[in-house]
């Protein structure tokens, strides 16, 4: 789908953003230094934001609806919810694999900002999230998982587990591959709430 040229400028604005909070943290980063990195003025970044905090808050939109996007079309695809779930941390944990930038920000700045949960990328993740839980609820009906598995719980645990490894990550650069926690993390959880 063809973007017009109001969208495209939009999109390299926010990306330009993401990569300097990124490396500079949101405080430090100024919306001159933006407007430097992305070879425009000022005044065409308030076009579109009208505060730096806006600018943030508008981050995660997109690049969490594409994410989201790409999960519900894997998962109608795949049989059997622990397979799904395994499924939901790896595109995750590939997601941030290939966009740190994006990862530091929401990690960092975003995900501890009270202000952000009023905002349209909070609602397109809090939205998103539901699939793991609605998952998990799928396993437990088909009596994959057990019973008294509490989707909620479990949701917290794989999203809490995430959000401590991709922060250690983008602060520490380790472990290098995302990738290969997947495994060791779903087996564990699996293992917790299988009916088997």
């Amino acid at each position: 789908m063809p973007q017009n040229k109001t969208e495209l400028r939009k999109r390299q604005i926010i990306d330009t953003a993401t990569k300097v909070f990124a490396q500079r943290g949101f405080n430090e980063t100024t919306i001159s230094e933006i407007a430097r990195e992305a070879k425009i003025s000022e005044a065409s970044i308030y076009e579109y934001f009208s505060t730096k905090e806006g600018l943030l808050f508008s981050i995660p939109t997109e690049s969490s609806q594409s994410l989201f996007d790409t999960m519900a079309f894997h998962l109608k695809l795949i049989r059997g919810a622990g397979n799904k779930l395994r499924a939901i941390v790896f595109l995750f944990m590939d997601s941030y694999q290939k966009n740190p930038d994006f990862a530091s920000v929401l990690m960092l700045y975003l995900k501890h900002n009270k202000k952000f949960l009023d905002t349209e990328g909070h609602l397109t993740i809090k939205a998103g999230i539901r699939q793991i839980t609605t998952v998990i609820e799928q396993g437990i009906e088909a009596k994959e998982f057990r019973e008294d598995t509490h989707p909620y719980l479990i949701r917290s645990m794989i999203l809490g587990t995430i959000e401590h490894l991709v922060t250690n990550w983008v602060m520490t650069g380790s472990p290098d591959n995302l990738e290969e926690l997947v495994d060791p993390l779903i087996d564990t959880i699996i293992k917790g709430i299988s009916n088997s």
